[in-house]
């Protein structure tokens, strides 16, 4: 279907968008578990591995945003258990950028903008973290005794954000 020698790769993360790449990546996780490739899973599985490449190379040094409930930080009262934490991608990994250091309280969208401003990020990333996994080394959730649960930015929080100047860029599938 591709090549995925590091040079086309390269080339193909500049004419890709994240929503095209995370929409690929979508069918072919689609088509192999229900079966429904026509070329070998060796093939498929070579397809999706350069497809994770080109999503590295488009998003490396972006910025993910989560949304977060906190039962133990719940615990403390108030509306300090929910909220938004902000990543910075690394590579394969990510990295905290607006992520308190306890779990006492969660920053809310309407906290994080002046940062975001100040830092002059103007873009985050947000998707839907699959049941049980993680993405990137981050859980989708943590903490049996008091569960910590990341997931996709609320509709209000990507409303808080745009309506700062800040674009959130909707991934059905992280990449």
């Amino acid at each position: 279907m591709f090549k995925t020698d590091k040079h086309s790769l390269e080339k193909l993360s500049f004419i890709f968008s994240e929503k095209d790449i995370a929409r690929f990546k979508r069918l072919f996780e689609l088509v192999s578990r229900e079966d429904m490739s026509t070329v070998p899973a060796e093939e498929l599985e070579r397809l999706f591995h350069g497809l994770n490449e080109i999503g590295r190379l488009k998003l490396d040094a972006k910025h993910y945003a989560f949304h977060v409930e906190d039962e133990y930080a719940y615990k403390q009262g108030g509306d300090a258990g929910y909220g938004v934490e902000v990543y910075l991608r690394q590579g394969d990994a990510l990295e905290n950028e607006l992520v308190l250091s306890h779990r006492d309280y969660v920053m809310k969208a309407n906290e994080l903008i002046p940062i975001l401003n100040e830092r002059k990020i103007t873009r985050l990333y947000t998707g839907p973290i699959p049941k049980g996994t993680s993405f990137l080394g981050l859980p989708e959730e943590c903490d049996p005794d008091d569960p910590l649960i990341r997931s996709i930015l609320h509709e209000s929080e990507i409303i808080d954000f745009r309506d700062a100047g800040i674009e959130v860029i909707l991934l059905e599938t992280l990449i």
